[in-house]
């Protein structure tokens, strides 16, 4: 099957390689022969994907909400976006739920969203995942947006800083809400994992999705949306090697050999979610008004490694033979903008502000404080954040004739933005020292009881943040047609934030050449800029985690540090400054027939003065100075610096071709490519402090997250065929292979190459209803197996494998129209 699957793909694109991104539903601006009009990267003018003089890909609205039923947002772009990449993470907290995703090898703090043109906000959840490049960001959290609400996407893939705001490094993902009054569609959906050989099945998921458009009066409109998801875990472990119960007079306890060895129960979350959104708009004379909403809200709660009795972390009383901790979570996400468009004299003008705020409370259940003893809670909230932003924008824009009718395309604007960024401490029960001893009877007598709730996040009233800062911006576009085959562009922006990021000037210029009809050249270079996050400035915590410590994978207790805190000054940590970078790109388009784009293009960037966090360090030096500011001295403590500058090379190839079969059917035939290769071109030089303990600020094994931990290509290969009632889509996509790197090479691990199949089949009963059925990953499909020792009883594959580690998905759904 797989073979026929990938033949067909070849076959089909034998005449054209093809774009991920299909035909678009009616409510997208779509128009024949891959030219699709997008909004993005060109101010003031709407342009199609072929004309772009930056690549963009353009996500429809039917294949957002094929996908979205049982997958996250930010998962459909990585099926249909080659260069973006989004992490199946496991146990890891909230990264487990809001999980990393980038572009062009980049990370999600280097990616700008936006909402019909507007700032979308950050998550109040920073990304902490071991392998991370955005450690200690917090990125946009792209799943809070509804997918039912979505009329496409447009994704720009290159440096857009000059035209919309320091965030946008890598490119920008512009979200497009429907629009259309008189449409409304929705779906059902229910699927589930594999059966797991040691797990059985899991991962059962269901969900609803429903979006209609009214009028409102004469001159006005509304499409509200909602959707709702429940998801059940998803485990995958292995045996737990340790010692389960205490020995007894030397002897094992005889409860030791039916103990329960897989209290590992991290992966994916079980999940509750439900969100809304509403796009309108009013007509009142040659004033328009419009606005638009999404609010969010879900609950998630993820498995952590288990606690047994022969350790310090359990409390025979209360869990007789050990414990799972969970983390929990509670997260309420919305946003709001207003704003109003008229034209006067010729200059379109766009006045909006947009109000997003994001509120996690965090905690853990089925857990412990064993500094706390036999009275210890087994249920806690450890902490809550919250990032508030607030933006208000004012857009020109005015087309002039100029150099004998050449049309000149003016934009100009200014934006002011507020943000806030705050984390709390609750129960202090859940980071409290009780010193609780065990006692005379115990085999583990004398020994102290751990610190901290097991399985959670804990955030001390030390560690408590609370930063604020104004952002004030001011930005020129321009476009000319010079002639009828060469477009020029250039945009400029000066940024100044009222914190220790400073001023920046940042600027763009790009060129689109029209060598014939068919064959387009274009080129861009910009610089940007982008500030350090508030959550990196001031987020501080304790928390327990897996590690590759020596050559196993250890559960560790892990300290971040703020910045300015006595400790990371003690260790040598700096100020941090802004990170900068520097794009390149150049590309062709080729356009030879009708229902094919071909769009091949190279990039370059880099980017100095990256800000991650350290590697873990501990000595008896740093044990020491965590005494001297109060705590056991047990912890691995890591702080933000900015560490590195890095290089990223690469090429995406996509495109589509859309033909008929005649009394054979019709075919959408589409392939996509990415090679990326990242280089630290430097590292920091490691500060004296810690230099003096013999301790490294950036380690081997944190180099590696950044150069081999993610794979350098990846190779999407769609076909979809469709007859009368009857369709079927198949697609195939190569992960290239990676590597884990270690403290000492000895212990690296690598991991091969893979081919991923999904299908659907489709059926449509009626003119308004659709019945499908389908399988992600039809082979069922893993990544290899880990080569280091793992005690700890986690899952044996690839934590950090691009297409998950948990195996085929198949489902059924249910869409109509109404």
């Amino acid at each position: 099957m797989r073979r026929i699957l990938v033949t067909s793909s070849i076959l089909a694109l034998s005449v054209a390689t093809g774009n991920a991104a299909f035909a678009q539903s009616a409510d997208d601006a779509a128009a024949p022969g891959g030219s699709d009009i997008v909004v993005t990267g060109s101010r003031g003018q709407a342009r199609t994907v072929a004309t772009s003089p930056t690549p963009i890909d353009v996500i429809s609205g039917e294949q957002i909400a094929q996908l979205g039923g049982s997958m996250q947002l930010r998962d459909v772009l990585t099926q249909l976006v080659p260069s973006f990449q989004s992490q199946q993470v496991g146990s890891s907290s909230w990264n487990s739920v809001s999980r990393p995703a980038g572009l062009r090898g980049l990370s999600g703090v280097h990616v700008l969203v936006l909402v019909n043109g507007k700032r979308r906000h950050n998550s109040a959840l920073i990304d902490l995942n071991s392998g991370s490049t955005s450690m200690g960001g917090n990125p946009v959290d792209l799943d809070q947006i509804p997918a039912s609400a979505i009329a496409r996407i447009e994704v720009l893939r290159d440096g857009a800083a000059a035209q919309y705001g320091s965030d946008a490094i890598a490119g920008v993902i512009n979200v497009i809400l429907k629009s259309n009054p008189d449409a409304g569609s929705g779906s059902i959906e229910v699927g589930q994992r594999y059966k797991d050989s040691v797990n059985g099945s899991d991962g059962e998921t269901v969900s609803a999705q429903l979006s209609k458009g009214f009028h409102i009066g004469e001159t006005g409109s509304i499409v509200v949306s909602a959707e709702a998801k429940r998801q059940k875990a998803t485990v995958r472990n292995q045996d737990y090697t340790g010692r389960i119960y205490s020995q007894v007079n030397g002897a094992d306890d005889p409860r030791e050999a039916s103990g329960d060895r897989r209290r590992y129960q991290g992966g994916l979350p079980d999940l509750k979610s439900i969100n809304l959104a509403q796009n309108s708009e009013f007509e009142a004379g040659d004033l328009t008004i419009y606005s638009n909403a999404t609010f969010g809200y879900r609950e998630a709660r993820v498995g952590q490694a288990g606690r047994y009795p022969a350790t310090t972390s359990d409390i025979v009383e209360i869990y007789p033979d050990g414990f799972t901790p969970y983390y929990t979570m509670a997260e309420t996400d919305w946003q709001a903008t207003a704003g109003m468009k008229q034209t006067v004299d010729g200059w379109h003008l766009d006045l909006s502000t947009t109000y997003g705020r994001d509120y996690v409370r965090s905690g853990a259940d089925n857990t412990l404080n064993a500094s706390l003893g036999t009275e210890s809670p087994t249920t806690f909230d450890t902490f809550s954040s919250a990032f508030d932003q607030w933006t208000t924008n004012f857009d020109v824009t005015k087309g002039f004739e100029v150099l004998g009718g050449r049309n000149l395309q003016v934009s100009a604007g200014a934006e002011f933005r507020y943000e806030s960024y705050v984390t709390k401490s609750l129960d202090t029960a859940s980071w409290e020292n009780g010193g609780y001893q065990y006692p005379a009877d115990s085999a583990l007598a004398g020994q102290y009881g751990a610190i901290g709730a097991q399985g959670a996040t804990v955030v001390t009233p030390d560690d408590e943040a609370k930063v604020q800062r104004t952002i004030g911006a001011a930005y020129i576009d321009l476009a000319l047609d010079l002639t009828d085959r060469l477009l020029l562009t250039g945009a400029g922006r000066f940024e100044t934030y009222d914190d220790s990021s400073g001023s920046v000037w940042s600027g763009k210029a790009s060129a689109l050449w029209k060598a014939t009809d068919w064959l387009n050249f274009r080129g861009a270079f910009s610089n940007g800029f982008r500030a350090p996050s508030l959550s990196q400035q001031a987020y501080a915590q304790t928390a327990t985690q897996v590690s590759l410590i020596g050559n196993a994978y250890q559960l560790i207790e892990s300290k971040i540090v703020q910045t300015g805190s006595a400790i990371a000054q003690a260790l040598g940590q700096q100020p941090l400054k802004p990170e900068k970078s520097r794009n390149y790109s150049f590309g062709v388009t080729l356009t030879p027939l009708a229902g094919f784009t071909l769009t091949v293009d190279a990039y370059q960037i880099n980017i100095d003065d990256r800000i991650t966090l350290t590697g873990l360090q501990s000595s008896a030096g740093v044990r020491q100075i965590l005494i001297d500011n109060g705590f056991s001295g047990n912890q691995y403590v890591r702080f933000f610096t900015n560490a590195i500058d890095t290089r990223t090379r690469g090429i995406d190839a996509v495109a589509n071709y859309s033909f008929s079969l005649g009394d054979f059917g019709s075919v959408r035939a589409s392939a996509a490519y990415n090679y990326n290769k990242t280089k630290i071109t430097h590292i920091a030089d490691d500060p004296d402090a810690l230099a003096d303990l013999g301790l490294t600020l950036f380690d081997r094994q944190t180099q590696g997250y950044f150069t081999v931990f993610n794979p350098r290509d990846k190779i999407i290969l769609g076909l979809n065929w469709s007859k009368g009632p009857f369709s079927i889509n198949a697609k195939e996509t190569r992960y290239g292979s990676w590597k884990a790197l270690a403290n000492n090479a000895a212990s690296d691990q690598s991991y091969g190459a893979k081919w991923i199949t999904d299908l659907e089949v489709g059926y449509q009963l009626t003119q308004k209803m659709k019945l499908s059925a389908g399988a992600y990953n039809v082979f069922d499909t893993y990544p290899d197996k880990n080569t280091v020792t793992n005690t700890i009883g986690s899952s044996p594959y690839g934590s950090n494998s691009p297409f998950g580690a948990y195996g085929g998905y198949y489902y059924g759904r249910l869409s109509f129209d109404f």
